[in-house]
């Protein structure tokens, strides 16, 4: 069966997560993605430290986490030959990823402005930091700076009385990811009626803007963040501590459900309690009913609330730490992750795309991780025209890698 984008031919010229996360995703479903790096290699290769991720000579999973499938080659992008490789790879490529900043295209011609006479078919697909106008378009943008911080997800999600959130890096950059790649397939059908290309773009902050347009639509209309855990919406929405430590989430949003509710806890007379007993008087006195739930469970663990609650029907999730999530049946059934042993034996935990299509079988789907920098260089090159002695002094002038 064909995959979605099988035959499109993708040149990424990207760096960090949220360009090459796009592009894994098209490789994902079905693209051929050749990702460009410069003589030193995308920066990302030399991360894998701050996340504790192991790297050895063979196994990189920081890095291929945002390469997987793809074919690596190494261009000089200051020299005229390497130029001259790198328009030759974009004149048959149907999507351009980057997150370039605008001015550094335009320095070696990749601009969407500068290519889009010579390659009007061409899908012009740029990750950028704060947006492509603005007084800080030219600014450097990280998912820290420009998705968490400038938000207000950093300040706003943060305990009440503590300092902004600790963030993980890579939330900002997936989010891009996927948004971009929703975009290129757009502008793909779009192609495909018209033959016209098109610039494809979104940033770390739209991102974000949008992700959060519920936080902001609350804080315009007078919500004060950032929030304690009493100034919930209501009691029935709100995380809950355990006797083991550990918290559950309850989800009961309808409020005919509520009775019910008070009945598992076995506290029905808080059904029928005057200061909740309506749902005005529920919404207004959630402060009193939080810290009444609080202390009913407490009294018992949390496979005891998840147990009798699941029996119910009634909505509510364990509170889970990042170390649970590979080994979940649920992730593993859908294979939302699997895990990948290198030929070193160092064994890691992948992430498949959050899109699934009937043509791509998630058990499927291939796990090609990256080699040296450059290692598919010359067989790209031989495949797009290059003589075995134009490659050869392509090497030997420092042109490729």
């Amino acid at each position: 069966m064909m995959k979605p984008l099988e035959g499109i031919n993708v040149v990424e010229l990207a760096t960090t997560i949220s360009g090459p996360m796009c592009a894994r995703i098209l490789a994902e479903w079905g693209a051929n993605v050749i990702k460009v790096e410069s003589m030193n290699g995308d920066a990302w290769r030399l991360q894998g430290g701050t996340s504790m991720s192991p790297t050895t000579e063979k196994a990189n999973p920081h890095f291929d986490m945002a390469n997987i499938n793809k074919r690596f080659v190494s261009l000089n992008l200051r020299t005229e030959k390497g130029k001259e490789a790198m328009f030759r790879l974009i004149a048959k490529a149907d999507v351009f990823v980057t997150n370039y900043r605008v001015k550094a295209l335009e320095g070696i011609g990749l601009a969407y402005d500068q290519l889009k006479i010579k390659y009007p078919g061409l899908i012009h697909a740029t990750a950028l930091g704060y947006g492509a106008d603005g007084p800080d378009k030219d600014r450097p943008g990280y998912d820290y700076t420009a998705f968490y911080t400038r938000s207000g997800i950093l300040r706003d999600l943060a305990p009440v009385d503590g300092p902004p959130l600790m963030a993980v890096a890579g939330l900002g950059d997936d989010s891009v990811a996927i948004d971009l790649a929703g975009g290129i397939a757009a502008a793909l059908y779009k192609r495909s009626k018209t033959g016209e290309g098109e610039k494809v773009e979104t940033s770390l902050y739209q991102a974000a803007v949008y992700a959060m347009t519920y936080g902001m639509l609350n804080a315009f209309n007078g919500r004060i963040y950032p929030r304690d855990r009493y100034d919930c919406s209501h009691a029935g929405s709100n995380s809950y501590q355990c006797s083991d430590g550990e918290w559950i989430y309850l989800a009961v949003i309808d409020y005919r459900r509520y009775p019910e509710l008070c009945e598992v806890m076995k506290h029905p007379e808080l059904a029928i309690d005057p200061r909740f007993s309506t749902q005005t008087k529920y919404y207004e006195n959630k402060v009193e009913l939080t810290r009444i739930f609080e202390e009913i469970i407490k009294e018992h663990d949390v496979p005891y609330w998840h147990n009798i609650l699941t029996e119910h029907d009634l909505p509510h999730e364990i509170v889970r730490h990042f170390k649970d999530v590979p080994n979940d049946p649920q992730a593993q059934e859908n294979y939302y992750t699997y895990f990948h042993e290198y030929e070193d034996g160092t064994r890691t935990v992948f992430t498949n795309s959050p899109v699934r299509f009937a043509s791509v079988d998630p058990k499927t789907i291939p796990c090609k991780t990256s080699g040296p920098i450059g290692c598919d260089t010359e067989a790209v090159l031989k495949e797009y025209g290059y003589s075995d002695d134009e490659v050869k002094a392509m090497y030997m002038a420092k042109d490729i890698r």
